[in-house]
């Protein structure tokens, strides 16, 4: 029967092994720090870096909304509103920046996604085929007929196109009857085959941009148009970069509330949570703020 597809134990296995690591690889692009570089939120400007080339796609560059110097291969992303190590895109997807720490994950992703559309495609097409062929048994639904041979007279050729015309009738017939015993089915394999041809395009391109050691934000900028590119190191080296290297340590702090960054010019009240919870839980006059420590810190850093 075309509906037991699932007893071949290939595509059934092919098809859960592939829905797994699509929705691991799924969370933990989505979850992984793509490379972000920490904002610094002072009023001091950072101090210029010293030899390095400044300005332009392949140099420093100076974010005002950051305050940082963020260095090459590196954008601000608008939409998580953070400066990104080597920046590659926003996925609106999977919600997250795409960069340097998380762009094995989601190419990673990219293969799982393509080829399980690709499986659930030729499963929804050879659903179709068996139940075309089991038409055939179906009465008023008969086998196609062909022309096997033609003579020179006149009444063999008419009696070869009447034929030619009722197969081709009935093979349109037997198609329709199929698909309307599974709209299900010629739903599913429509939409798939929508998606398998823009996942394996959109695959095919991230695998020429690791070959090439590009980002898309490079490539769709030409970043490298008419100019070398010093971080390809060759085609196999650069996807052992890519897939196999290990990852550089996050930027990120362990805990947002470690430091706080105060202007040296006045005094500043510093609230931690302890603070908060006790003001909450006295009187009034047990919550000011003159029962807060104070600092004017010389090195601009108060500890919370």
């Amino acid at each position: 029967s075309p509906h037991h597809w699932t007893a071949h134990s290939v595509t059934f296995w092919a098809s859960i092994a592939l829905t797994i690591s699509t929705v691991t690889f799924l969370w933990i692009s989505a979850c992984v720090d793509p490379g972000i570089l920490p904002a610094v939120a002072s009023p001091l400007k950072p101090p210029v870096p010293q030899d390095a080339p400044m300005g332009g796609p392949l140099g420093y560059r100076y974010c005002a909304t950051c305050n940082i110097f963020r260095p090459p291969r590196s954008k601000h992303c608008n939409s998580c509103n953070v400066c990104v190590s080597k920046f590659d895109h926003h996925c609106p997807w999977v919600g997250n920046c795409i960069g340097e720490r998380n762009h094995r994950f989601f190419f990673l992703f990219l293969l799982s996604i393509a080829s399980l559309t690709i499986i659930i495609t030729a499963s929804c097409l050879q659903i179709l085929l068996r139940a075309y062929a089991d038409s055939a048994l179906i009465p008023g639904l008969g086998p196609v007929l062909s022309d096997d041979s033609m003579t020179n007279s006149t009444g063999a050729v008419h009696a070869v196109t009447h034929t030619s015309f009722h197969s081709h009738v009935s093979v349109l017939e037997r198609l329709w009857y199929a698909c309307l015993s599974m709209p299900l089915v010629v739903l599913t394999g429509a939409f798939t085959l929508v998606c398998a041809w823009s996942l394996t395009s959109l695959t095919c391109f991230h695998a020429l941009i690791i070959s090439l050691s590009q980002t898309t934000n490079e490539r769709v900028r030409g970043v490298y148009f008419g100019t070398a590119n010093a971080a390809d190191e060759g085609c196999c080296h650069n996807w052992g970069l890519a897939l196999c290297s290990r990852r550089v340590e996050s930027r990120l702090p362990p805990d947002f509330s470690q430091l706080v960054v105060c202007d040296n010019s006045t005094d500043e009240t510093i609230w931690n949570s302890q603070d908060i919870m006790h003001a909450t839980a006295t009187t009034a006059p047990a919550s000011s703020p003159s029962s807060v420590s104070r600092t004017n810190s010389a090195s601009g850093f108060a500890p919370v």
